[in-house]
C-alpha cells in the first residue's frame, strides 16, 4: 500500500510538529508529504522542509479551500491520497492503513475519519465534533456527508472531478455528491481518529 500526504497551511507551527510525526509514526509510511502553505511567516514553511516534505506555495491573493487541494493533489503520484489540515493530529498508528483498507473494500471513492476535540477546544467545538463524528460506520451511497480535514480519496476519483474552485468551504461535499452521482461510495470510519482543535 502507498499513499502520498496534501497537508493545507497557514502558520502552524504549534501543531505542524505534532501532525508530521503522526504521519511520520504510521504503520504505511507515505510516499510523499506535500505542504501546500499559504503564506506562513511563523516557521511552518522551513520546518516541513527540513522534515522533508514538498514545499507547495499557494499561489493566489484570497484563500480558497478547493484550489490549495488542486495544487497540491497535481504534486501526488499515488493511487491514494490522504488529505489533511495542518491542525489534525493523528490519534492512532494504524489510521492511514484502516482508510486505504476500507476504501478498497468499498471501492469507496473516499473515506473520512473521526475527528474528536482537544482538551483546548471550545465547548461549542466540542459539541459539535462528538455530534458529527459518531462511532459507527457510515456507508453513503446518495447523499453523502463528508470532511476534508482528515479524509482519503482515490487519485482516479479527483481526476475525473477536481475539487470545484467556484466553492470554497463546502467543496469536500459538493466533490462528495457528484462522486455519489458517478455511483462512487463515501465512508465514514471511526476507527481512523484524529485530535481537531
Amino acid at each position: 500500500m502507498k499513499y502520498d500526504v496534501v497537508i493545507r497551511c497557514r502558520n502552524e507551527m504549534k501543531w505542524l510538529p505534532r501532525v508530521i510525526d503522526s504521519i511520520q509514526k504510521q504503520t504505511i509510511k507515505a510516499s510523499k508529504i506535500i505542504l501546500v502553505d499559504n503564506s506562513s511567516n511563523d516557521g511552518s514553511r522551513e520546518y516541513a522542509i527540513k522534515q522533508g516534505c514538498l514545499l507547495v506555495k499557494y499561489d493566489k491573493p484570497t484563500f480558497n479551500y478547493s484550489h490549495a487541494l488542486n495544487i497540491g493533489i497535481r504534486e501526488t503520484s499515488e493511487k491514494e491520497i490522504l488529505i489533511l489540515s495542518a491542525h489534525c493530529e493523528i490519534l492512532t498508528t494504524n489510521s492511514v492503513e484502516n482508510m486505504i483498507d476500507v476504501r478498497q473494500k468499498f471501492t469507496a471513492a473516499g473515506v473520512y475519519g473521526r475527528q474528536i476535540p482537544t482538551i483546548d477546544s471550545n465547548p461549542v467545538d466540542t459539541r459539535d465534533l462528538i455530534t458529527v463524528f459518531g462511532r459507527e460506520r457510515i456507508v453513503y451511497e446518495k447523499y453523502p456527508f463528508f470532511h476534508n480535514a482528515f479524509s482519503l480519496i482515490e487519485r482516479s476519483a479527483w481526476e475525473s472531478c477536481p475539487f470545484n474552485e467556484n466553492l470554497n468551504g463546502v467543496e469536500d461535499r459538493f466533490w462528495a455528491r457528484q462522486q455519489a452521482v458517478k455511483g462512487r461510495k463515501i465512508i465514514y470510519d471511526p476507527e481512523s481518529v484524529v485530535f481537531h482543535e
